[in-house]
Protein backbone atom coordinates (compact mmCIF):
# COMPACT_ATOMS: atom_id res chain seq x y z
CA UNK A 1 0.00 0.00 0.00
CA UNK A 2 2.11 2.66 -1.41
CA UNK A 3 1.17 6.10 -2.32
CA UNK A 4 3.27 9.65 -2.87
CA UNK A 5 2.26 12.47 -1.23
CA UNK A 6 3.30 16.11 -2.43
CA UNK A 7 5.77 17.65 -0.07
CA UNK A 8 5.65 21.36 -1.81
CA UNK A 9 8.75 23.33 0.10
CA UNK A 10 11.10 25.66 -0.89
CA UNK A 11 12.92 23.18 -3.43
CA UNK A 12 9.63 23.12 -5.43
CA UNK A 13 7.32 20.31 -5.59
CA UNK A 14 8.38 16.88 -4.64
CA UNK A 15 6.76 13.83 -4.65
CA UNK A 16 7.31 11.69 -1.29
CA UNK A 17 6.91 7.65 -1.16
CA UNK A 18 4.82 7.06 2.01
CA UNK A 19 4.47 3.20 2.91
CA UNK A 20 0.97 2.25 4.62
CA UNK A 21 1.58 -0.02 7.65
CA UNK A 22 2.18 -3.62 6.90
CA UNK A 23 -0.37 -6.37 8.32
CA UNK A 24 1.06 -9.92 9.27
CA UNK A 25 -0.98 -13.27 8.90
CA UNK A 26 -0.22 -15.62 11.58
CA UNK A 27 1.39 -17.90 9.05
CA UNK A 28 4.20 -15.15 8.48
CA UNK A 29 4.29 -14.46 12.56
CA UNK A 30 4.59 -18.63 13.03
CA UNK A 31 7.54 -18.41 10.48
CA UNK A 32 9.39 -15.89 11.90
CA UNK A 33 9.51 -17.29 14.98
CA UNK A 34 10.92 -20.42 13.22
CA UNK A 35 13.29 -18.35 11.28
CA UNK A 36 14.44 -16.57 14.54
CA UNK A 37 14.99 -20.00 16.44
CA UNK A 38 16.99 -21.70 13.61
CA UNK A 39 19.11 -18.10 13.61
CA UNK A 40 19.95 -18.37 17.53
CA UNK A 41 20.85 -21.95 16.74
CA UNK A 42 23.05 -21.53 14.07
CA UNK A 43 25.19 -18.96 16.23
CA UNK A 44 23.76 -15.34 15.22
CA UNK A 45 22.81 -14.70 18.53
CA UNK A 46 25.37 -12.77 20.83
CA UNK A 47 25.78 -11.15 24.50
CA UNK A 48 24.15 -8.00 23.69
CA UNK A 49 21.49 -8.94 21.06
CA UNK A 50 22.29 -10.04 17.14
CA UNK A 51 25.97 -10.50 15.27
CA UNK A 52 25.63 -7.64 12.05
CA UNK A 53 23.93 -9.43 9.20
CA UNK A 54 21.13 -11.77 11.18
CA UNK A 55 18.27 -9.78 9.37
CA UNK A 56 19.48 -10.99 6.02
CA UNK A 57 19.35 -14.18 7.21
CA UNK A 58 16.03 -13.65 8.49
CA UNK A 59 14.70 -12.54 5.14
CA UNK A 60 16.26 -15.53 3.45
CA UNK A 61 14.75 -18.15 6.23
CA UNK A 62 11.63 -16.27 5.32
CA UNK A 63 11.44 -16.54 1.86
CA UNK A 64 12.18 -20.55 2.02
CA UNK A 65 9.39 -20.94 4.59
CA UNK A 66 6.89 -19.11 2.62
CA UNK A 67 8.36 -18.15 -1.60
CA UNK A 68 6.95 -15.42 -2.82
CA UNK A 69 6.50 -13.40 -0.31
CA UNK A 70 6.82 -9.25 0.30
CA UNK A 71 8.47 -9.70 3.50
CA UNK A 72 12.08 -8.13 3.50
CA UNK A 73 14.53 -7.24 6.13
CA UNK A 74 13.75 -3.37 6.14
CA UNK A 75 11.63 -2.70 7.05
CA UNK A 76 9.16 -5.24 7.91
CA UNK A 77 11.58 -7.53 9.82
CA UNK A 78 13.40 -5.36 11.63
CA UNK A 79 9.97 -3.08 12.70
CA UNK A 80 8.35 -6.53 14.00
CA UNK A 81 11.38 -7.10 15.69
CA UNK A 82 10.80 -3.92 17.61
CA UNK A 83 7.39 -4.26 18.31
Amino acid sequence: MDTFVNTAGHDGDRLKLVRGRRSWTKIEEDALIICLTNVVHEGWKSENGFRAGFLRELEKGMKKKLPGTDIVAHPYINSKMHV
